[in-house]
């Protein structure tokens, strides 16, 4: 007994109809084809023997097809047509673009039930979204599908679409009754989405055939945080976790109610609405899909998942980010509550911060007379000096005066007892000697400012991250603080002004640098937003740019030192018929230049033989030059080529 099969087709394939009924998969099997325009779709009359039909029709007409399917009980298999965009639905079903293939499938005998998803009264073929947010639910969804120089320029538009996304306040409700009110940037209905990192993550529980709707939903809370949307999905892939910002419901029925109205796509055309209601007919429909369709619809759970613990619930957030989405997540004061009390409590003079100083200071002071990095760096460790000005940077921050004028005196207070100490200790040593660590400390330069840029950085996460705390130690090691602090005591103590101003311009470096780098780091993190930041990176900056002056040209000196110890530990010299060579060399800028060095030669030098040594030096640097050697003597094989040193 030969099959009958209805052929539903539009007008732009009506001269096309003998490629179906001519092609061999149909003439084999013996099918008995009935044409039917789109327009005469009453004349569709299904039973027992006649209840399924080829669809040849532009996907723009689906919904309506879909809605005949469901009425009379006819399953359906879909045909593409040339020059036709493939929509969210065919893809779904993983339909191949290729005709002869697709229509093997089509003409399966046996149909799969799924469901029918309807989005206020209108049957969904092509995704359910907002409507500023279509490039996010293309990179969530399928966004594998750009290649090359199209990925490129997805990339691109997606950056700039960021800045043109507005927050929408709602109040989502699921059919078992569960509220939630937040602002939403994007949302994704998931069941129409075969790919993306998304789809990867809720792929056990995303079907179409479950009576079930998976939606996920977008909630940046800045821009940046929209861009790292991105790798944070495809990193949760990988975690299966939900990333940050991301909420995610499975139900019967979501409802969406916004105070205004709210400009939504559905299967790509506005609709602009207060209340959005998507669900799923209580009866769906017989489809033919391919193989790898049907492997992946196979989830029963019929539990309702509600998991938007990661979206912004609380009235303050919702209320600003109803506004615009800012560059800089914008933190309220209930999100750092916790932060807020230990800056603070850092912030005051304590009984504990004057110990802590005293002992840092006279640690410090005595590791630099004894030239001892070991003590040094235990002095650094108890220094609780970054801890008033991490609260500093907050303070200028968010403009807040009592803050800033509590860490500035608990700062000026911590900064007198190490200048005071040191030069009390420095009056009473009976030696004046110019040790290593004080010498290493009086000429700070932009590397300097780096340093304490990226310290900065490292301390405000410490504060910030409970996580990372245990990094604190690190971060005073690596900034310094209180040993420059103690130098400026001992150039007092020794009223020796070069003492005094290298070691001050070191700390205010490292001051300025924590502070701007503190501050730009908690803004990024969210704990301001710019429009109230951006008074006290302004002032952080000046001040940075203040500093910036020295120690560039203490850099430009430091480059030049280095090149004129490297042309004289390069070159040999033969004065007064001796061989001789220039090691440990140390070089002070200044009129004349002042060079100390171990001289390495053979025989002990005269008088006359240093000042030669002078004259030929100021000939080769070009500048006077006034010498200090320490000679080490050496036998001469020492110059032969296969002695030499390096």
């Amino acid at each position: 007994m030969s099959r009958k099969v209805y052929l539903i087709h539009s007008p732009k394939v009506e001269q096309q109809l003998e490629r179906i009924t001519r092609h061999p998969l149909v003439l084999n099997a013996g099918i008995q084809l009935s044409a039917v325009k789109l327009a005469d779709l009453n004349a569709i009359h299904t039973h027992d023997s006649m209840n399924h039909a080829l669809v040849w029709v532009e996907q723009r007409d689906y919904p309506a097809l879909l809605a005949l399917a469901r009425q009379k009980r006819l399953s359906l298999g879909f045909l593409p047509i040339d020059g036709d965009r493939p929509c969210q639905f065919f893809k779904n079903l993983e339909l191949p673009g290729d005709f002869d293939a697709c229509l093997a499938i089509a003409l399966d005998e046996q149909p799969l039930f799924i469901d029918l998803v309807v989005c206020n009264d209108v049957i969904v073929t092509n995704g359910v979204n907002l409507e500023n947010q279509t490039t996010m639910a293309e990179f969530i969804g399928d966004s594998r599908e750009y290649r090359g120089f199209d990925k490129l320029i997805f990339t691109i538009k997606r950056f700039l679409h960021a800045f043109a996304l507005t927050p929408h306040p709602v109040t989502l409700s699921t059919a078992k009754g569960k509220t939630v009110t937040t602002a939403l940037t994007g949302m994704v209905l998931l069941d129409f989405h075969g790919s993306g990192a998304l789809t990867q993550l809720f792929r056990e529980s995303v079907s179409l055939r479950d009576r079930r709707i998976s939606v996920a939903l977008f909630a940046p809370q800045s821009v940046l945080s929209y861009l790292q949307l991105s790798s944070a999905a495809l990193l949760a892939m990988r975690n299966n976790r939900l990333p940050q910002q991301v909420g995610y419901i499975r139900t019967e029925t979501l409802t969406i109610k916004s105070p205004f109205d709210t400009h939504y796509l559905v299967n790509d055309e506005v609709l602009t609405t207060r209340e959005l209601c998507i669900t799923t007919l209580g009866e769906g429909i017989r489809v033919n899909a391919g193989a790898e369709f049907r492997e992946r619809q196979g989830y029963g759970d019929d539990k309702e998942n509600v998991s938007c613990d990661q979206l912004p619930q609380q009235e303050e957030r919702i209320r600003y980010l109803g506004k615009t989405l800012p560059f800089f997540t914008h933190a309220l004061e209930a999100d750092f509550k916790d932060l807020f009390l230990t800056l603070k409590e850092n912030a005051s003079t304590s009984n504990s911060f004057v110990l802590l100083m005293v002992l840092s200071s006279l640690l410090a002071s005595l590791g630099l007379f004894l030239n001892s990095p070991s003590i040094v760096i235990g002095a650094m460790v108890l220094a609780p000096l970054m801890a008033p000005i991490i609260s500093l940077a907050m303070g200028l921050l968010r403009s807040d005066a009592e803050l800033s004028r509590r860490s500035f005196a608990t700062l000026s207070i911590g900064m007198s007892i190490a200048v005071l100490l040191a030069a009390a200790t420095a009056a009473v040593m009976p030696f004046h000697e110019l040790t290593a660590e004080i010498e290493g400390r009086l000429h700070p330069s932009t590397l300097d400012l780096l340093v304490a840029v990226i310290s900065g950085v490292a301390g405000a996460f410490a504060h910030a991250r409970e996580n990372i705390a245990k990094s604190l130690p690190g971060v005073a090691i690596a900034v310094a603080l209180v040993p420059p602090l103690c130098v400026c005591g001992i150039g007092l103590g020794w009223l020796q002004w070069p003492v005094f101003y290298g070691a001050i311009l070191l700390f205010l470096t490292n001051l300025t640098g924590i502070i701007l780098a503190a501050g730009l780091t908690f803004m990024v993190i969210g704990f301001a937003p710019f429009s109230r930041a951006k008074k006290g990176i302004m002032l952080a900056l000046v001040l940075v740019a203040a500093v910036s002056v020295p120690l560039s040209l203490s850099f430009v000196n430091m480059q030049k030192v280095a090149r004129i110890r490297q042309q004289l530990v390069s070159h040999e010299y033969q004065l007064g018929g001796q061989r001789q060579r220039l090691r440990n060399i140390k070089v002070r800028l200044g009129e004349p230049f002042k060079i100390s060095a171990d001289l390495v030669t053979a025989q002990i030098p005269g008088p006359a033989m240093l000042t030669l040594f002078e004259q030929h030096l100021a000939e080769q640097l070009g500048h006077a030059v006034s010498v200090d050697f320490s000679v080490r003597l050496v036998s001469e094989d020492y110059f032969l080529p296969d002695r030499s040193e390096h």
